[in-house]
């Protein structure tokens, strides 16, 4: 009885600490995309094209680099502008030049 009752304990506790490094490191849902469709994050440049751009659904923008490290922290980002590019699980693209930015999408779409 007491074998099976540390065995249910260590079995526990690796699922607990398995749980929490994979959620610790996910992105939060706001900044990932849906589909096929990629997001961006963008800092310090508003994105502002007349044109609708193909791929890119939505757009999260942060005026100032101190306000998304408050928000993100996690993300690392050093400076301004800055764009990253998300699809529906993790970052795909991360740069400090728009065009490079939308170019990426375009190809990838």
């Amino acid at each position: 009885m007491l074998f099976i009752m540390c065995l249910f304990t260590l079995c526990a506790a690796c699922s607990n600490i398995t749980w929490k490094k994979q959620y610790e490191t996910s992105l939060p849902r706001e900044l990932l995309a849906d589909g096929e469709d990629y997001s961006m994050l963008a800092v310090g440049e508003d994105i502002d094209h007349s044109e609708e751009i193909i791929g890119l659904k939505k757009v999260r923008y942060f005026s100032s680099l101190d306000q998304v490290k408050e928000e993100y922290p996690d993300l690392k980002i050093k400076k301004s502008p800055f764009f990253i590019v998300f699809n529906d699980k993790e970052v795909v693209f991360r740069t400090s030049n728009l065009d490079k930015a939308l170019l990426f999408i375009k190809e990838k779409y």
